[in-house]
């Protein structure tokens, strides 16, 4: 058996290959040419990126999966159960089309689609957790239950920092960013509910309020979720780690039954969120 995922997926390199989880790269499109991005990018390269990303002038923008990767992926491991699991397919439509006409066009493969609903680290801890069990030897039913029923045992929390950037990539209008920039006001977002979407959740002043809103609704949200153990994936890009690292430890420090994984961003995540910017994905497993 072996797990698809796609770029959107924000754990680090080293971890995806030590779980054997293959990984489809969305296109990163720069002022409309492909820039030579990938899952495997240097810390530098990435920084590189940033400096992309704060330029005004450029054009950033990530395409849909390319069914020819997606099809040497598959085709790779034609005699193992495939199991596909992408991110929210309200966000990447074309991607979703990709995948079914693929299945559709190849019944000689034994690929089953999940849609995660999910964003960013939310879509990243599912994947964590589904790679988890396919290593342990759990069963096509074990997975396939986690899968079907984690969308809606999973939340993400972001804290976004550029509203410029979010002005030039069309998600809010000019007169709020420049009013959020005067403010020093801090965005802080969650995924949708029903889940596939990203939406405001609230605003705070300084880091560290940000870091404790965030443990506070992770703790609230678990205490919902008796006889359960926690799992959570944080990424961050731009000079946020310290929050970051208060954040998994503050996390970490809600129970014994609590597991934290603290990552940096990749490229697909960056052109959507912009250059500065840290969140949490969690999911809840009974134990």
């Amino acid at each position: 058996m072996v797990l698809v995922a796609d770029s959107a997926v924000q754990l680090d390199y080293s971890l995806l290959k030590e779980l054997n989880v293959e990984v489809c790269e969305y296109p990163f499109l720069v002022d409309g040419s492909e820039y030579p991005a990938s899952i495997a990018m240097s810390s530098n390269e990435k920084e590189k990126i940033r400096t992309i990303l704060k330029d005004k002038n450029k054009k950033v923008l990530t395409a849909g999966l390319k069914e020819k990767d997606l099809l040497e992926i598959y085709s790779r491991h034609k005699d193992e159960e495939i199991i596909s699991v992408h991110l929210s397919a309200s966000s990447s439509t074309a991607t979703s089309q990709v995948i079914r006409r693929i299945i559709n066009d190849h019944p000689e493969l034994n690929i089953t689609y999940y849609d995660s609903k999910h964003l960013v680290s939310a879509y990243s801890v599912i994947v964590y957790e589904a790679a988890r069990m396919i290593r342990d030897g759990s069963s096509k039913e074990e997975i396939d239950s986690f899968l079907k029923q984690s969308p809606n045992q999973t939340r993400i929390l972001g804290v976004l920092y550029d509203l410029f950037y979010l002005n030039r990539t069309g998600r809010i209008g000019k007169a709020k960013a420049i009013m959020g920039t005067a403010m020093k006001v801090i965005p802080v977002l969650s995924s949708s509910n029903p889940p596939g979407d990203l939406i405001s959740f609230g605003k705070v002043k300084t880091p560290m309020q940000a870091v404790k809103k965030l443990t506070d609704t992770v703790a609230s949200d678990w205490e919902k979720h008796p006889g359960t153990r926690l799992s959570a994936v944080i990424s961050v890009v731009g000079e946020h780690n310290n929050e970051a690292e208060k954040l998994a430890s503050a996390v970490e420090n809600l129970g014994e039954n609590a597991e934290v994984l603290l990552c940096g961003t990749n490229f697909t995540n960056m052109a959507h969120v912009g250059p500065d910017y840290f969140d949490i994905g969690y999911t809840f497993i009974k134990i």
